[in-house]
């Protein structure tokens, strides 16, 4: 595992209010993959861009499906970029490179992290068998791809057990703005009566093993800039 596999998702909201930017990090080393719940309007976009900069910028591969192709059109001429219906070619990559690495287990592996946005929007296009096919790889890929550096980060407006292949199998969950009762019951349950609807870009994070955490996702300063380092790491595909 890659000891870099360390990212920030925003500020502890008890030390902001003392004055204090103390940021709070997700280790996909130590707790793999991450389901962000988010209704329109609650920042998640931003929230994908401070993690997909990060990544960028770390030495592994980055893979983004985004089902809707609105909030990041600027990337639709990266390879590794797939939008739409797209999206079942970049879960069949992740999928075949997770057989790889099965099938050739090693000591260390480039880490390739498969973010996916409106993954439910996504699913919504097909009948339920070919929704029963997609889920299994995505379930089979979040049950084994920490052992072979594989992480996946699933992004959408409401969890629904229909789209979902079980809450378990995300170690991260972060929830922003006002969640439904849905969300809130199956992504939070231990604590679901802590939980109250926040404004844009502020919300919870729980991470298993942990108590659960009030955060606040960072504007993007510069979101010109941002995407095009993010550009750079969705370039060239190239043989992992």
């Amino acid at each position: 595992m890659n000891s870099t596999d360390r990212f920030v998702v925003g500020y502890e909201q008890s030390a902001l209010d003392v004055g204090v930017k103390l940021p709070v990090s997700i280790d996909f080393s130590v707790v793999p993959h991450l389901l962000i719940v988010a209704p329109s309007g609650s920042g998640k976009t931003h929230l994908l861009m401070l993690i997909l900069k990060q990544l960028a910028q770390r030495d592994g591969k980055l893979i983004l499906a985004d089902f809707k192709g609105v909030d990041f059109i600027d990337l639709e001429n990266c390879q590794q970029y797939y939008r739409h219906q797209n999206v079942a070619q970049a879960l069949q990559f992740v999928f075949d490179e997770l057989q790889n690495r099965m099938s050739h287990l090693r000591t260390t592996y480039r880490s390739l992290y498969f973010v996916v946005d409106e993954w439910s929007g996504f699913l919504s296009l097909y009948p339920k068998k070919e929704q029963e096919t997609y889920k299994q790889q995505l379930a089979s890929t979040l049950m084994l791809g920490r052992g072979v550096s594989i992480f996946v980060i699933v992004a959408l407006q409401r969890a629904d057990a229909v789209y979902l292949c079980g809450r378990d199998n995300f170690g991260n969950c972060i929830g922003l703005g006002s969640l439904s009762k849905e969300s809130i019951s199956m992504t939070f349950s231990e604590y679901k009566d802590l939980i109250v609807p926040k404004q844009r870009g502020h919300g919870y994070l729980q991470t298993d093993g942990k108590p659960l955490r009030e955060i606040v996702v960072p504007k993007i300063r510069k979101p010109e800039k941002v995407m095009e380092i993010i550009k750079l790491a969705l370039g060239e595909m190239e043989s992992l």
